[in-house]
């Protein structure tokens, strides 16, 4: 049985090879031209960490417009420094206890993050992400408890798609030496040939095996089974070595734009790809130009081989033939240098433009002080340029950010969840309700952002109308408003009372004035009746 299962998956593995081969051949220019320093899975199968050709790179304008622009999604998506998601209550469940659990869930989630590698991490996500359209990652835990992510360079998985365009099907191709490969499945689990092979060797860590980790649905579900089945195979031996499940899709994969039906995007470099090239040949004639510029080609007569000087103040004595002839003299150095880096400078913008540099670096040549409301609207206009792409990172993250909540409530980060967040499924299980994602990076609070002016200018209006119809403000919730607003804007749940403190605030309050009033009312009778004494 496990025989015909390794058969069937190997077969889909290579099934889902070959309908990525097109891509591969993409993927290994832009590698070449854009991120050099990222191996391919030929280069970790055959134990190359290092691509040969990286110092065949000419241009590196393409090199470092990827690298800005990776360092923006980290600015403007996921800040290291900032909180840019929280986790919000349902629709269907409402009310501020539950809204109150998910915010301060959101908050631990936060720190968590900070102190594993996810910002290390998803960094070279993003730079995968930008240099060939997809990028990918890994969620999980360690063996302390503890979260763990791990970038998986593109070219070194293959995946599908479900009927809903949702990644659901992801074998990673990888290696490990024979101590690694020991220490994460045990010896008892390898294969024959790679038993013999790590106890044959000499050096354990200088030996390297092929692998592959295989995640998809369950063809058959019930109510006690997890989701997805995880299967590690060895292509050394063609055999199953570990089998196992997740409750969530543990992988991460997103694209900077969809391509097609595809379940890989499109990257910037893709679309100028002959203006990334050009620019390697025109750097390549330039410095041919500025070599011969500076170490000028000589014509000479056959008899003054060995006798021009061409030191700096050297002296050449000529014979009266040569100097008839303007022998030696420069020869073929009328090369339009200036031509040539004009061209180079179009080729370059070309590049940088694909890549939103100069979106990038809008302030770059701004000088003098600008108004905030200026800052503002330049911001504004500046990261909604992202929107499509951000668009796209935000419904690729779905599952990942159901997997993160699920894995920290499991290892108990989270405080005790109050019965409103509690729902029961089919097995009688009694779970958590998933929350919902409000994403709070730069891009979704400039987002935000219009959604609160929309607030402002409505109670400004409603300000402006009362002075004629005071009723106006009854048809405004001012706590619910309040609220809102300041959880769009981020301010931390810990600074916002509780809705059931408030409310108890508000009942002591209308019992004292309760109080008061009959107080007064007693004592009416006898203040009246102390007035009229006194005045008789």
């Amino acid at each position: 049985m496990k025989q015909n299962k390794t058969q069937e998956l190997l077969r889909i593995y290579r099934s889902l090879k070959s309908q990525r081969e097109p891509w591969d051949s993409w993927w290994r220019s832009l590698r070449r031209y854009v991120l050099p320093n990222r191996p391919s899975s030929t280069d970790i199968f055959q134990n190359q960490q290092f691509p040969q050709d990286v110092d065949e790179l000419l241009d590196t304008t393409a090199v470092e417009s990827c690298q800005k622009l990776a360092s923006a999604h980290m600015s403007y998506i996921t800040p290291s420094h900032d909180v840019w998601f929280k986790w919000s209550a349902p629709d269907h469940l409402g009310g501020d206890e539950a809204e109150s659990w998910y915010n301060t869930c959101s908050e631990i989630a936060l720190k968590e993050l900070t102190a594993s590698n996810f910002y290390t991490e998803i960094h070279e996500c993003f730079l995968d992400r930008v240099a060939f359209g997809t990028g990918s990652m890994f969620i999980g835990t360690n063996k302390e408890g503890r979260l763990t992510f791990s970038n998986i360079p593109c070219g070194q998985f293959v995946c599908a798609e479900n009927d809903e365009s949702q990644v659901d099907t992801y074998i990673r191709e990888f290696t490990l030496s024979g101590y690694q490969a020991v220490r994460k499945f045990g010896l008892e689990r390898l294969g024959e040939k790679l038993k013999k092979s790590i106890q044959d060797a000499k050096n354990p860590y200088g030996i390297s095996f092929r692998f592959l980790h295989v995640v998809r649905p369950r063809k058959k579900l019930n109510k006690h089974t997890p989701k997805y089945e995880s299967v590690y195979l060895s292509l050394d031996d063609e055999i199953i070595i570990e089998e196992g499940s997740y409750e969530e899709f543990p992988y991460l994969v997103t694209r900077f734009l969809k391509w097609g039906d595809g379940p890989y995007g499109i990257a910037p470099g893709r679309l100028v790809f002959p203006a990334i090239k050009q620019a390697q040949f025109l750097n390549k004639i330039l410095d041919t130009l500025g070599e011969v510029a500076a170490f000028p080609r000589i014509l000479e007569l056959a008899n003054q081989i060995g006798e021009v000087d061409l030191r700096a103040g050297g002296r050449t004595i000529i014979t009266a033939e040569a100097a008839a002839l303007h022998l030696p003299r420069e020869w073929a150095t009328q090369g339009r240098y200036d031509i040539g880096l004009n061209r180079l400078e179009h080729k370059q913008e070309a590049i940088k433009k694909a890549f939103f540099v100069p979106m990038l670096e809008l302030w770059g040549s701004r000088s003098g002080g600008v108004t905030a409301t200026e800052v503002m609207a330049r911001e504004n206009e500046r990261v909604l340029l992202f929107s499509p792409s951000f668009t796209l990172f935000v419904s690729d993250l779905f599952q990942a950010m159901t997997r993160l909540f699920s894995l920290l409530f499991r290892l108990g980060k989270f405080p005790e969840p109050p019965p409103c967040v509690i729902r029961q499924n089919a097995a009688g299980e009694m779970l958590v309700n998933e929350p919902q994602v409000v994403y709070q990076s730069k891009i979704a609070l400039i987002l935000r952002r219009l959604q609160n002016e929309g607030v402002d200018r409505s109670l400004q209006r409603l300000a402006m109308m009362s002075q004629w119809a005071p009723d106006l403000a009854n048809h405004i919730d001012w706590d619910k408003c309040f609220r809102l607003t300041a959880r769009a804007e981020g301010l931390p749940e810990a600074a916002l009372k509780s809705q059931n403190d408030i409310d108890e605030q508000k009942l002591q309050m209308e019992q004292q004035i309760a109080e008061t009033a009959q107080t007064q009312q007693k004592l009416h009778p006898l203040i009246a009746q102390l007035t009229q004494t006194e005045r008789e």
